[in-house]
Order: structure tokens, then C-alpha cells, then sequence
């Protein structure tokens, strides 16, 4: 379990650095422990499977065996000093689990090809058609108890929990059984999908698992029900109206909200490094209630997301001081972040490309376009924890994101 104001960094070992191992990830961790971070999230580590294999390394996400090291990252011995350590900092560490699928050579389809998902007596995958894995069958009791084990396993070896891939097409039954067998201390952060592709599959006929059914299960949800309009509104220009009508909606869930991660394009490409939107776009995402999650070099603002298949280190050269600083002011009022009511929060448009958000005592002004925006919030003197300066609500001219609380003196 994890709290909501816990600060999350996901890592692609293999392209974490240019030695892509466990022990320049160790090297890395008083850097990480310094920005702030409370968990760090580690990609598939796992044997990748040579069979139908994408590019020259192939997806992580290809598993060849579930309790196997990927030889490139390292030794178990190494992984485990990576989670001592990590540990000794005081932060958690989670493993992403790839239970839906598995490469088409994976040990298990060997040793229990009965696990496995069959169209018409073939191997394949429910959705899509991926070349490089073949899907599970999780409805299995006898598959649950094999996964149930792979959980318990790295467990073992450190781990303080799991981020589970697509967790929304696993069914829940095997997820409850997983929660009740491991106990609530064991941090299960669900890859839930956005809304579009739910309904699809829905109107498909396949398994899907709604957001609000997950709770009990999950300690946090993605972010995906508000990602995609907001990625439209960013990309695209499509109406922010959209964005507000979701987060007006209560709900009790706790979202690991990100905005960048090795699936989706670097948010400082996406806005061209203009760093007034970028400052904006990121103290939304912290000001929102929920886990910030930050993708490894998003704390630079770099613009190169790693190519999943290959070896494609990130460019730590491409630094940006300012966004580093920036966030890590962004870290340290979450921490402070004491709110505990995950629907508590008034969100409304002031503009076409101005967002305003009040949660408790504080107000967060948002200008996501390109000019300054002016409004009135009344008149109050308000303290901007951004900025450490005191601002008038009768004549604000919004450029830079403010979090104003009311000046009491």
C-alpha cells in the first residue's frame, strides 16, 4: 500500500544508461533519492524471448521466464543489492508484471501449454495481433497459482510491490485472490486503459474490468481516463472541456497520474520545449490528487523517448536545469500535500486554454496556450507557493502556473 501523495519514478533499465545494468541504477539512487522520489518502478527485468523478437533487443515486455534476469541488467545478486539499497534511502521499489502475455518461446508454454490462450486451436492473442507475444489464460485457477507464485518469488528477492501491464484485460477474480494471498502491504499499481479502448473491447465482447471495480483491489490506477483528451488538447487542439468534465466527476480512486511514459511521446517534444507550457502542464499533474509519476530524463524535460526494442540510453546531456529545480519544488509541496479527500476538488475553465482548480485552501491557476490569460478570483491577498510572492486576485495575468493559498495576515 502507498500513500497519496507518494511521488513515483518509472526506469527502463536496459536504457537507463549507457552501461544499462542494476549496479548504474544503484549508482543513480542518491540522485533519485534527491528529486524526491518515494518509489521507483522498474520496467520488465526478465529474459527477454528470442522468437518472433522485435528489433535487435527486443520488448521487455516479451518475457521468455518469469523468474529469469534479463543477463544484460545484471545478476539476481545485483538485483537484490539494487532493493537493499534502495531501501536504505528509504524508498520502495515495484517490478512491472506482464501477466496478460508472454514471448511465443517462454518456459512455460513448454512445461504447461494449457496455460495459454487458443483461437481455433492456435496460439494468439485476444486483441490485436503482436507477433512477438501470445496471450495467457488467466481464468485458469491453475494459471493464477503460477502467477501467484512469480509474485511471491520477487517478493523475496526485495520487492515492495508491482505494477501490473494492462491490468484491465486480466480478470479480476485472479488479482482479488493475488491481493488476499499477499496482504494489503504489498503495493499493486494497475496499467488500467482509457475510456475508448474500454468500451471497444466491451462492444467487442472481450473482458475488460472497470475502473471503479478495481478499487478494492488496486492501490492506484493510471491516469488514462483523462490522458488522451488531455494529449488531444495538447497535440491537437482539441477543447479542454473535455479534461474538465472528467475531473469533475468525483471519485474515490487514487491515480498514479503521468504524463509521459515508455508508451506515450515525451511531454517536452510534444510542447516543442516551450518550458511556460511545460512548467504549466506539470503543476497540474502534481496539483491534481494522486501519485505524480515521472518518466526517467522527464525531470530534465528531455525530449527522446527510448526506443522499447533496441538499445536506446537516455540522453542525460539533454539536461534542463530549470525544469530539474522546478519539479523538485513540484516533489516537496506534494509531500506536503496532507488532503486526503480524492473527490474534494472544484475544477473549472477560465479560458480556452486556462484551467482553475480548488482543492482545500489552495487554488491552482493553469495556462496551457501560448499568451497570457487575465482573471479575477476575488479580492484576496494569496501567497503563491510557486513563486514565494504575494498575488492580487482582482488583477491576475497568468503566464507562469500559480498554487495560491489565501494570505491570511
Amino acid at each position: 500500500m502507498h500513500k497519496s501523495n507518494e511521488v513515483i519514478y518509472q526506469i527502463f533499465p536496459r536504457n537507463h544508461s549507457h552501461e544499462g545494468n542494476f549496479i548504474s541504477i544503484i549508482s543513480d539512487l542518491p540522485r533519485i533519492k534527491q528529486l524526491g522520489v518515494d518509489i521507483i518502478y522498474l520496467m520488465p527485468i526478465n529474459e527477454i524471448g528470442q522468437k518472433n523478437r522485435k528489433g535487435q533487443w527486443g520488448s521487455p515486455y516479451a518475457s521468455r521466464d518469469y523468474f529469469s534476469i534479463s543477463s544484460d541488467l545484471g545478476t539476481l545478486n545485483d538485483f537484490q543489492r539494487l532493493c537493499q539499497e534502495t531501501h536504505k534511502l528509504g524508498m520502495k521499489i515495484i517490478l512491472d508484471m506482464v501477466f496478460n502475455h508472454t514471448s511465443p518461446d517462454n518456459v512455460l508454454l513448454k512445461e504447461h501449454p494449457e496455460f495459454y490462450f487458443y483461437r481455433n486451436g492456435k496460439l494468439g492473442n485476444r486483441v490485436g495481433d503482436w507477433s512477438d507475444i501470445i496471450d495467457l489464460d488467466v481464468e485458469r485457477i491453475d494459471t493464477q497459482d503460477y502467477l501467484i507464485s512469480v509474485l511471491r518469488y520477487w517478493i523475496k528477492q526485495g520487492v515492495d510491490g508491482f505494477r501490473f501491464d494492462v491490468a484491465t484485460m486480466i480478470p479480476l477474480a485472479f488479482f482479488s485472490r493475488a491481493r488476499q494471498e499477499l496482504g494489503k502491504q504489498v503495493i499493486f499499481l494497475a496499467e488500467s486503459i482509457d475510456t475508448s479502448f474500454f468500451n471497444w473491447l466491451a462492444s467487442q465482447g472481450y473482458y475488460a474490468t472497470k475502473d471503479e471495480d478495481m478499487i478494492p483491489v488496486f492501490d492506484s490506477l493510471y491516469n488514462y481516463h483523462w490522458f488522451r483528451q488531455f494529449e488531444g488538447y495538447l497535440k491537437y487542439g482539441s477543447s479542454l472541456k473535455s479534461v474538465v468534465d472528467i475531473l469533475k466527476t468525483p471519485s474515490k480512486v487514487l491515480r498514479a497520474n503521468c504524463l509521459e511514459n515508455h508508451d506515450n511521446e515525451r511531454l517536452a517534444n510534444l510542447l516543442n520545449k516551450d518550458e511556460t507550457r511545460l512548467r504549466n502542464a506539470l503543476a497540474f499533474v502534481f496539483f491534481l490528487p494522486g501519485c505524480p509519476f515521472i518518466y526517467a530524463g522527464q525531470e530534465y524535460g528531455v525530449v527522446h523517448k527510448p526506443e522499447l526494442f533496441e538499445k536506446d540510453p537516455v540522453n542525460w546531456n539533454d539536461k534542463d536545469e530549470d525544469i530539474y529545480r522546478f519539479i523538485k519544488l513540484l516533489v516537496n509541496l506534494k509531500h506536503k500535500d496532507s488532503s486526503k479527500e480524492l473527490d474534494s476538488i472544484k475544477v473549472s475553465l477560465f479560458a480556452k486554454d486556462g484551467l482553475k482548480i480548488e482543492k482545500g485552501n489552495l487554488i491552482g491557476l493553469f495556462n496551457f496556450g501560448n499568451k497570457p490569460l487575465s482573471l479575477d478570483i476575488g479580492n484576496n491577498k494569496y501567497m503563491n507557493l510557486l513563486g514565494n510572492n504575494i498575488v492580487n486576485g482582482q488583477n491576475i495575468s497568468l503566464s507562469e502556473p500559480l498554487i495560491l493559498k489565501k494570505n491570511e495576515n
